[in-house]
């Protein structure tokens, strides 16, 4: 049975190709109005929540 899942999982990929998604981000990173949140506790890296561009925050408090 692995076999079979092996087999239809290679002829998907190859008839569905993905794309990769720092692709479609880098398309809408010059438009984007930035809203950074804090990633973890200890709040020194931030996340944008609509586009994903990470930055440290002292690198935008600046």
């Amino acid at each position: 049975m692995y076999i079979f899942e092996l087999i239809y999982t290679i002829i998907n990929k190859i008839k569905n190709p993905e794309k990769k998604n720092a692709e479609d981000f880098s398309d809408e990173y010059p438009n984007c109005e930035h809203t950074f949140v804090p990633v973890d506790s200890t709040k020194k890296v931030l996340a944008c929540i609509k586009c994903g561009v990470i930055k440290k925050a002292k690198d935008i408090r600046k």
